[in-house]
């Protein structure tokens, strides 16, 4: 059976579909990180808000009072911050999905031609296979005939 040629070609493209995968995991892993960070100020906004609720009701300075409003500014900066960091992570990973979708239809496209040249390769061989015991056939005829021929006087 002859070789397929494309076989370097589906290599690639398979090892290119691999990376890609791997590269969308990756992406998965730090679009999750950023979504658990921005969580954890999220909670710490919240923490903080009630901390300033219940330290207002026992009474507190001026002073103090900015010092948390000021804190809690920078939290909600950060959070909204991080929530541009995880929408840019989300847009990466669906990016890099696509991309990884991509790479996967080459990939089948090589493995469909690959089955089609193993099938016509295979429809030869089947022929070649069919002629060699057609000529058995017929050359066992000729012989079976030329014995059970009268002998020429």
């Amino acid at each position: 059976m002859a070789t397929f040629r494309l076989q370097p070609l589906v290599k690639f493209a398979e090892e290119r579909s691999e990376s890609a995968a791997q590269e969308l995991q990756h992406l998965r892993g730090q679009w999750t990180q950023a979504e658990e960070k921005l969580r954890q100020l999220e909670s710490y906004l919240a923490d903080y808000h009630s901390r300033l609720v219940n330290n207002s009701a026992g009474g507190m300075t001026v002073h103090a009072m900015m010092d948390f409003q000021r804190f809690i500014a920078k939290l909600e900066l950060a959070i909204r911050t991080q929530s541009i960091e995880v929408q840019r992570c989300q847009q990466r990973w669906e990016d890099a999905q696509l991309l990884w979708q991509e790479r996967e239809r080459e990939v089948k496209a090589y493995h469909v031609l690959r089955e089609r040249h193993e099938c016509s390769e295979l429809q030869k061989e089947n022929r070649r296979d069919q002629k060699v015991q057609d000529e058995f056939a017929q050359h066992n005829l000729r012989r079976r005939a030329a014995e059970d021929a009268p002998p020429h006087k």
